[in-house]
């Protein structure tokens, strides 16, 4: 079954998603997991890119599936 979220749905998945893997994080900086807390670091601010794209591109919210900050955030004007 596919399931097509308009661009605030599908926002609201990306920072949801974004905010557990950020608790995540926290969790492995604390116990001096710094290799883990910066690969899920990337993780969070990767969700929260693409929930923006998913904000500023209605017409076609879903964002590249890319893992690069760099392009996500020029894809985001930003």
């Amino acid at each position: 079954m596919i399931i097509i979220m308009n661009n605030i749905d599908l926002m609201n998945y990306w920072i949801e998603s974004s905010d557990r893997d950020y608790e995540s994080m926290k969790k492995n900086y604390e116990t001096k997991q710094y290799t883990w807390a910066l690969f899920i670091g990337h993780l969070t601010i990767e969700k929260l890119l693409k929930a923006l794209y998913a904000k500023i591109n209605k017409i076609n919210p879903y964002p590249p599936k890319i893992h690069n900050l760099v392009i996500l955030a020029e894809r985001c004007n930003i």
